[in-house]
């Protein structure tokens, strides 16, 4: 069987099943707010690898997450499979196959920068111009907003500066925000309505 005929085999029973899947995939705001904590084991035992034994987030979080941002670009494929299901995958299954979509990349992240001791890191959800949505992260860093995108490359800085800038500048594949929809982290969870 060639490898495109198995990915068709492989897309229709996902779709087949994509409400199973979809029902058994559901979380309340709490189990969503719980994936970025930080206290995940499988998020301390990666975060350890790239702190000092005598880290401190004052001196050195922006290193350490420095390093973490970079591995997640470049050693975790973004995938962008445009199925009807909804997942989650563990810090555990995520680093184990290393692909995942824009909302997993981000909770990772956004998990990683908690463990760091980042308080302000947030899963932003926000729709595109296009219609489509798309996750990253947020927080602030030495007094400027900072987003981070680990699904696509680019620079740390380039998102950083004052908030309407960076939102201003900020784009996924030549897509602008065009509102958010809903942005969380371990201590909160808001949803933008119209």
């Amino acid at each position: 069987m060639s490898k495109d005929t198995e990915i068709k085999l492989y897309r229709f029973l996902l779709e087949k099943y994509a409400d199973l899947i979809n029902e058994r995939e559901k979380h309340t705001i709490g189990e969503i707010k719980a994936l970025v904590n930080g206290t995940d084991l499988t998020i301390l035992s990666f975060v350890s690898d790239f702190k000092d034994s005598a880290y401190s987030f004052s001196d050195d979080y922006e290193k350490s997450l420095r390093l973490v941002f970079d591995f997640a670009k470049k050693e975790i494929d973004f995938v962008d499979a445009e199925l009807n299901l909804n997942y989650w995958l563990a810090p555990r299954e995520l680093l184990e196959v290393k692909v995942a979509d824009d909302e997993d990349l981000a909770v990772f992240l956004c998990a990683n920068m908690t463990a760091l001791g980042d308080e302000r890191a947030e899963v932003i959800i926000a729709e595109l111009d296009n219609l489509k949505t798309h996750a990253f992260v947020a927080t602030e860093l030495n007094g400027s907003f900072l987003i981070l995108d680990p699904a696509q490359d680019h620079k740390f800085e380039d998102f950083k500066g004052t908030k309407t800038l960076v939102l201003g500048n900020y784009s996924f594949n030549s897509q602008k925000i065009r509102r958010f929809l809903y942005r969380f982290n371990s201590q909160k969870y808001e949803q933008f309505l119209e």
